[in-house]
């Protein structure tokens, strides 16, 4: 028999899912020291920090009522307040349909482009036919404009690479696409800002997004196995040789981990699987946490910034949403770069501080407490021109070795809180 029927590899959200909803015997491994993933909050002198933003948007019933059993009452809705700093002002989210205050030849660019994009001749061509790339999608739906002025610049900051790089499988509900009349509305300031599907998010009234984890966590069948990883599996056997040194032979597994390391512990997998794995692609986020003196600046939870003058892609605050995550007469922001690596603190921190100087959000330096640095790594897949098949050969082969995949690292995707406990729930009810 058996020693699991199921293991489930990481102990995130998608893993915590799975675990959740197991039909069977299950066993839970997390290489981190307590559960959570990136779901996890840290705390130091009264300030949370998250791993950069972590904002649940629920759409699911059931996820809805999994999400009160974890903590009952202990939600609050936030209405999202977003902005996008350039030409040294601030507009409201979405940019594409709330221009109002931009100077009148931006805006001018904006619309005209916008309408040439949608009835235009020299838009005829894009719209004959499906977009191939990102940047093909950019120009057909929203116009030479909107690319030039945010779309292509932003993008490619977040990305590390221009959006005719990218392919279209990510985008889904993640770019608002306007009409004609939100458009033009937004660009005399008569439209307001809530398009895209973050409109409004719950957070945890108290304890940050961990505290969701924590709920989860008591609700658990049986505990996970914290700092502990596999270290190899024989995927034909179904056996999992973990760090304490101990084998397990498990009928069926979930992976949450990295779907390129998941391949490459796996000592049987085919030389083409593992081509395909060094294929799949994705970058680094750096963020620098800043416990800062509040200013009384702009009151938005978060800020985009296109213009390459800035280093960083965006700067959030979650104790603007949530003023329990720092002290009275204190405000919490994260300011995010994205590489193809970790970037070092002495690189960033100066350019995450000059930032929040140049966007309002401080007056001077001496209104910073302290500054802390940390690195996501696989952040954003790269959804590039190898992506779809990679992909595809990779999840075959685990799949025909009873190995199924969840959240956004073993998806390997762009994807939600949600969509990660959504997928785990998939994974523990058919693994």
């Amino acid at each position: 028999m058996p020693d699991s029927d199921v293991l489930i590899l990481g102990a995130g959200l998608a893993g915590l899912s799975a675990a959740l909803h197991a039909r069977r015997a299950y066993r839970l491994v997390e290489r981190a020291a307590r559960p959570g993933g990136l779901c996890r909050t840290d705390a130091r002198e009264g300030f949370l920090f998250d791993a950069t933003g972590h904002w649940l948007h629920l759409r699911d019933p059931a996820m809805r009522a999994l999400a009160e059993e974890a903590l009952p009452g202990g939600w609050v809705t936030v209405e999202r307040r977003a902005g996008i700093f350039s030409h040294q002002v601030f507009t409201r989210y979405p940019y594409q349909v709330n221009t109002a205050g931009l100077p009148a030849e931006v805006i001018a660019e904006n619309v005209l482009g916008f309408i040439e994009a949608q009835y235009g001749e020299q838009g005829r061509a894009l719209r004959e036919r499906e977009p191939a790339t990102f940047g093909d999608f950019i120009r057909r739906h929203l116009g030479e404009g909107f690319a030039r002025n945010f779309m292509f610049p932003y993008n490619e900051k977040l990305w590390t690479v221009h959006p005719d790089r990218l392919g279209v499988e990510w985008m889904g509900r993640f770019v608002p696409r306007p009409t004609v009349a939100q458009v033009v509305r937004g660009a005399l300031g008569l439209e307001g800002d809530e398009a895209g599907y973050n409109a409004s998010f719950v957070y945890p009234r108290e304890g940050g997004i961990e505290a969701f984890v924590r709920g989860l966590v008591a609700r658990l069948p049986r505990a996970a196995e914290c700092g502990v990883h596999p270290v190899s599996i024989d995927a034909a056997r179904r056996r999992c040789r973990l760090s304490t040194g101990e084998e397990v032979d498990y009928a069926s597994a979930v992976a949450t981990i990295p779907l390129p390391e998941l391949v490459r512990l796996c000592e049987d997998a085919p030389p083409a699987v593992r081509e395909a794995a060094e294929r799949l692609r994705a970058n680094t986020v750096t963020y620098v946490n800043v416990a800062a003196r509040d200013v009384g600046a702009p009151p938005f939870h978060w800020v985009y910034l296109p213009e390459k003058r800035y280093a960083p892609y965006r700067i959030g605050s979650a104790s603007a949403a949530v003023p329990s995550l720092a002290p009275p007469g204190w405000r919490s922001f994260y300011v995010e770069f994205a590489a193809g690596a970790p970037l070092p603190a002495e690189v960033v921190e100066p350019q995450a501080v000059e930032a929040l100087l140049a966007t309002g959000f401080l007056r001077s330096r001496e209104d910073v407490r302290f500054l802390e640095t940390r690195s996501i790594p696989h952040a954003y897949v790269l959804y590039d021109a190898d992506y779809g098949a990679a992909k595809d050969a990779v999840v075959a082969w685990l799949a025909s070795q009873g190995i199924l995949t969840a959240g956004r690292y073993g998806r390997w995707e762009y994807s939600s809180m949600e969509d990660a406990l959504l997928t785990g729930r998939e994974c523990g009810r058919n693994a």
